[in-house]
């Protein structure tokens, strides 16, 4: 969470901040516009005053995205800027609304440039508002989140660890099978030990050796045609197993025609999927939470450079 919680009273100073400023420019600005009997637009003394502190707020705002990049800069801290970023950017709204005689303009570049300001405010707003509640939403739904670029990664070698204890405990589909080498798993049938030996016979491994579950040819099946397939891709790949109540069916009537010895190898093979599923909800998640920079980023910029035309342009007419 950016605002509120913990971080309110380091907040609370930048509300008050801007709340007065705010007001204080609308005063003027009303004052001005009560004298002079119509609206005061960037020329008059508030409206060009409030140009110049919201112009002057853009620029700073431009500055958030090298001071990224460049971390040898120790002009405080990345929170501070941002905190910073966020409320000052919320102060230029009023100001250049003012400068912009409530929006009564005219001519296409400060109507472009006005248009650009107002989506890349209300940008900015929704990323906020994202940024407030998603991560929150990732922790309490996604237990086991990881590295978003990693998910595939940590997907593959679960579906390696679950192929290796299917082929250990379940009897072969007659299919062939992508996997790896032979591995058990805490939930296989454990018939004995296997000492591995080193140097001058001092052991220094113990494998458990484990023994095949008669019945169970439809789990190396399934696993083979549906489980290990979406393990892999997720949703990506269109599998019922992304639903989780088609889910639940597809182990329960798997459950109901394997051998009862078998239910911990389901068990282990249905957690599986469940993180699955998780690592998609993670990655929808975390897209939707920086999608939004898609847009303010580049319109940022764009204002960046529509203000540098704007301010020789207006100087030279005024």
């Amino acid at each position: 969470m950016i605002i509120g919680g913990r971080t309110w009273p380091r907040d609370r100073p930048w509300v008050a901040g801007i709340a007065l400023a705010a007001a204080a420019a609308a005063a003027w600005y009303g004052w001005e516009w009560s004298a002079g009997g119509r609206l005061p637009g960037g020329s008059s003394r508030p409206g060009f005053v409030c140009g110049v502190v919201g112009g002057l707020i853009i620029l700073f705002e431009l500055l958030l995205w090298p001071r990224r990049r460049v971390r040898s800069w120790r002009l405080g801290s990345a929170q501070a800027w941002l905190r910073a970023h966020v409320w000052l950017g919320l102060l230029a709204l009023p100001l250049v609304l003012m400068h912009a005689r409530l929006l009564v303009i005219g001519g296409l570049l400060n109507v472009a440039l006005m248009a650009v300001f107002l989506v890349v405010i209300a940008s900015g707003v929704w990323g906020l508002w994202l940024q407030q509640f998603l991560p929150g939403m990732i922790l309490d739904e996604v237990p086991g989140e990881t590295i978003r670029e990693q998910i595939d990664h940590v997907a593959a070698r679960e579906a390696a660890e679950v192929g290796r204890l299917v082929r250990a405990v379940c009897e072969p589909a007659g299919g062939a099978d992508d996997e790896g080498d032979d591995a058990g798993s805490e939930f296989a049938v454990v018939t004995g030990f296997r000492a591995m030996t080193g140097i001058q016979g001092r052991v220094v491994e113990t494998l458990p050796v484990y023994a095949v579950i008669p019945g169970t040819r439809e789990i190396s099946r399934r696993f083979r045609e549906e489980i290990r397939p979406f393990l892999l891709a997720g949703r990506r790949g269109g599998s019922p197993l992304a639903g989780r109540r088609q889910a639940e069916g597809f182990f329960a009537a798997l459950r109901a025609g394997c051998p009862a010895d078998a239910a911990g190898v389901i068990d282990r093979l249905e957690r599986a999927c469940e993180q699955r599923r998780q690592f998609d909800l993670q990655a929808r998640l975390h897209d939707r939470l920086h999608r939004w920079l898609l847009v303010h980023v580049p319109l940022s910029f764009a204002l960046g450079v529509l203000l540098a035309v704007h301010v020789p342009v207006a100087l030279w007419y005024w």
